[in-house]
């Protein structure tokens, strides 16, 4: 494995950041008083740099976890304001206009977690300059719920709401059929 930080190193930290930062919106707006989130500092200062992958998908690990019980044990029975929570949060983080349904494609990959890069979780099965569709190769997130007791049905709605809210000011659509997803304009 390599023994050097690479750009797809902190490509990856950057997605796991962005976790936290959705687990700290929804931690705050659901379980007063509550700080379920870590502190992200630089990568270099908690890497382990004679096994970064293993130290990246212990990161990766964590932050699913701790985002999965938020979600299932204090959020039980407040799916509509974690729903809530996720939009404002893809409003937050909005696409460009301007975005293509290429570009709109790559800034999810750059936005969430889909495991390691070598998992390949997306594979996009057909692209052409109105519309681009990929499917989901493995449901990775699936896991954290079952270790709880449950599925990973609000991770999902979570993940399509903070989706949609993202390209609320393109002029493109996402259509999720099952594992299948569609971006067009």
């Amino acid at each position: 494995m390599s023994m050097f930080l690479g750009p797809i190193h902190f490509w990856l930290y950057e997605k796991i950041k962005r976790q936290e930062e959705l687990t700290s919106a929804v931690s705050e707006y659901i379980v007063s008083g509550q700080d379920l989130t870590k502190k992200c500092p630089p990568l270099e200062e908690i890497i382990d740099e004679n096994n970064i992958h293993a130290s990246l998908q212990n990161m990766i690990n964590d932050s699913e976890e701790r985002f999965a019980r938020l979600i299932i044990i204090n959020g039980k029975g407040k799916e509509k304001e974690i729903l809530s929570c996720a939009h404002k949060f893809g409003e937050e983080n909005k696409i460009n206009p301007n975005a293509t349904p290429e570009s709109a494609y790559k800034a999810f990959e750059d936005f969430f977690i889909n495991g390691m890069p070598c998992d390949r979780i997306n594979a996009v099965v057909r692209s052409d300059v109105n519309s681009i569709t990929w499917k989901l190769t493995a449901d990775i997130h699936e896991k954290y719920y079952s270790s709880l007791g449950a599925d990973d049905a609000l991770y999902y709605k979570i993940r399509h709401e903070i989706m949609h809210a993202m390209l609320e000011e393109t002029k493109l659509t996402l259509t999720v059929d099952g594992d299948t997803y569609t971006l067009s304009c």
